[in-house]
């Protein structure tokens, strides 16, 4: 099912076995990947796969509220809300295109300000 692999990609880049791999990376992020980050930030794909590369391990976010809403056949969007350690609630969108494989095209973070009830994925 489809909402599953969008479910199990967002979280693969949590885990440190797939953001510490240059070629996974590459491989999934879209050539014009673009991540406006909860720093108000904008990033590219090599800006990205930096950040990522230099991670030491697994972050530990939790996904809640997972949501998997078709655009075209071969395009998703994906919203979920994350909870880190530090207990801070973030927004995020994705964009997911099929081109041969499953690529992220888009991704946004925002800080959320609003209580809003949460179930784990």
């Amino acid at each position: 099912m489809l909402f599953q692999t969008l479910l199990t990609m967002e979280k693969n880049f949590f885990q440190h076995q797939y953001i510490s791999d240059k070629k996974w990376l590459n491989s999934v992020l879209h050539k014009d990947f673009k991540e406006c980050g909860q720093s108000g930030k904008l990033y590219d794909k090599p800006m990205t796969m930096e950040g990522l590369l230099s991670c030491n391990g697994d972050r530990t976010i939790i996904i809640y509220n997972f949501e998997c809403n078709p655009i075209t056949s071969d395009c998703w969007m994906v919203h979920y809300i994350t909870k880190s350690s530090e207990d801070v609630p973030v927004y995020r969108t994705s964009i997911w295109v099929k081109e041969g494989q499953l690529k992220l095209l888009f991704h946004q973070a925002s800080q959320l300000y609003e209580t809003v009830p949460l179930t784990k994925y």
